[in-house]
């Protein structure tokens, strides 16, 4: 075969929309960040944030027909919930 005969099954893939994942979790590093600047109170407050976003995150999935929003909300999860577990350990620590 030639490559011109190759080249429209390459152009058939669907594209990894991987940017879904990457963009949730850049929100949640940049509201972390800010929330953690308040101390124990903003920390409360960057959990509800990453509860409410995780959430949001898995009703999309089905309706945008994609499942990289439910990536990204176990994400959220899991890398939100250990930061604030590693900032309340760092603050406890300075008392």
């Amino acid at each position: 075969m030639s490559e011109e005969q190759k080249q429209p099954n390459e152009q058939k893939k669907k594209p990894i929309y991987m940017s879904i994942v990457g963009a949730n979790l850049i929100a949640v590093v940049v509201y972390t960040v800010l929330c953690a600047v308040g101390g124990g109170e903003g920390l409360i407050f960057s959990a509800f944030l990453i509860v409410i976003h995780a959430i949001a995150c898995i009703i999309v999935a089905p309706f945008a027909k994609k499942w990289e929003w439910v990536l990204a909300g176990v994400l959220v999860v899991a890398v939100g919930f250990s930061t604030c577990a590693g900032l309340f350990s760092i603050s406890d620590a300075k008392l």
